[in-house]
């Protein structure tokens, strides 16, 4: 037992300089080069002494996967066909992919995933990200093979080649609601009345609702459905005289304290900017999907700012007073039948975005973990086969879903949409009201 640990020092300096045959700490040679002999297995004569043991000039200190202990000149003398001329470099193989070469940083897309061909271990490998997209095939297929959920999904060249997490930044965009929020005062009209099992404002106020607005790639739902909102109310209750679009442009570039613009914003400070300064029409100060600088003051009307009013008697901005929350659901019908369409914040997970028809209800297909907060205008209610819903425009364009608004259950606060849902009344002027 005295002898163990000697010897186990020794044999592990051995193993250790058996595997470390090349650098330049090594003595000269020639190894393989003294005889110029090589053999295919292991023979004592193709072995030399180097560091106190043994190195080796045959194919076997060369196998695949075993341990390299070929003397360090066995690649130029017995294997010089893999051995680079002197000062030479040899080239990786490229990689490769559906038939096609690509050479050391050349790019390729598989879906929104981007794919690199990187240098690393001596040799080309592929790096790709990982991350899901917006449009899962597994999502349509279980979606509509799933006649349980009510709706149905489809593919759209929109989001092609988009990442999710992107597209919840930039085809949503509202910021996540604080606490404050929720004690916003409620309105309770407490109206005992017999409500329409089925309306909808663009039938009711012909004209007067502003058609599907495209957001673009730009996360501003919390601009455009403001916009939209306050533009509908504002031909509703003038009785059509102050039938104006007001642009989603005004709060995008000139709301811009605490806002982020396309990456988002806090649809409170948007209210409040709505209340306070105004916003002018589309005509006036057209939408860009992009934040540029604000051309007006933040103390002026709509003849400083070079608009054209469409009454008279209309100088000031287009404002709004404080807006008011909507807590039960024939509130909100009342609402919606008296004043107009109102706001509505649900949370969007990626099934939504291949919503196609049908009532919606979230699903548990694909990604359950990335989520956002999408601010919406819901114009009108309606029961199909029982199945109670809300009418909700969207604003990613009308060749989304049914021609860019959608149906999504009512009654149970799917995907929170019932949880923060407010009203507002305009500052009409005085003539238009008479």
């Amino acid at each position: 037992m005295a002898y163990t640990l000697p010897i186990s020092i020794l044999l592990c300096g051995v193993i250790g300089l058996s595997l470390a045959y090349s650098g330049p700490d090594l003595p000269p040679g020639p190894y393989c080069g003294r005889t110029n002999e090589c053999c295919k297995n292991r023979e004592d004569r193709c072995s030399h002494y180097i560091l106190g043991t043994m190195c080796y000039c045959d194919e076997f200190c060369d196998r695949p996967n075993g341990r390299d202990d070929c003397c360090p000149d066995y690649q130029p003398v017995c294997d010089p066909q893999s051995t680079p001329p002197p000062g030479e470099i040899k080239k990786p193989d490229p990689c490769r992919h559906g038939g096609r070469i690509y050479r050391t940083g050349d790019t390729r897309k598989e879906g929104c995933n981007t794919c690199e061909c990187v240098f690393e271990y001596e040799q080309n490998n592929w790096q790709c990200s990982r991350d899901p997209c917006i449009i899962d095939d597994d999502v349509i297929s279980y979606v509509n093979r799933d006649y349980r959920l009510g709706w149905r999904a489809s593919n759209y060249s929109q989001f092609y080649n988009k990442k999710l997490k992107d597209g919840l930044i930039f085809k949503l965009g509202t910021f996540k609601l604080s606490q404050e929020l929720y004690h916003l005062g409620a309105v309770n009209y407490d109206k005992d009345i017999d409500y329409p099992r089925q309306f909808d404002s663009r039938q009711n106020w012909a004209n007067f609702i502003t058609p599907v607005v495209d957001q673009g790639w730009c996360g501003s739902d919390w601009a455009v459905s403001l916009a939209t909102i306050i533009s509908d109310r504002f031909a509703i209750q003038s009785k059509g005289a102050e039938r104006v679009r007001l642009s989603p442009q005004t709060l995008l570039s000139c709301n811009v304290r605490r806002q982020q613009g396309c990456k988002g914003g806090h649809i409170d400070t948007a209210w409040r900017f709505a209340s306070v300064h105004g916003m002018v029409d589309e005509d006036c100060y057209p939408y860009k999907a992009r934040v540029t600088t604000c051309p007006f003051r933040a103390e002026g009307n709509l003849l400083s700012d070079g608009c054209r009013p469409l009454v008279a008697d209309r100088q000031d901005r287009y404002k709004v007073g404080p807006p008011s929350r909507l807590v039960k659901e024939q509130d909100v019908m009342y609402d919606i039948m008296v004043s107009g369409p109102i706001q509505a914040v649900m949370t969007v997970y990626q099934d939504f975005f291949h919503y196609s028809g049908g009532i919606y209800r979230h699903s548990m297909f694909g990604d359950q973990q990335m989520k956002g907060y999408h601010s919406v205008r819901i114009v009108g209610w309606g029961e199909q086969n029982g199945d109670k819903y809300w009418l909700v425009a969207n604003s990613w364009g009308p060749e989304w879903g049914e021609n860019g608004y959608f149906r999504i259950a009512r009654g149970v606060n799917e995907s929170g949409i019932e949880s923060f849902m407010v009203s507002v009344l305009c500052d009409v002027t005085e003539s238009s009201m008479k």
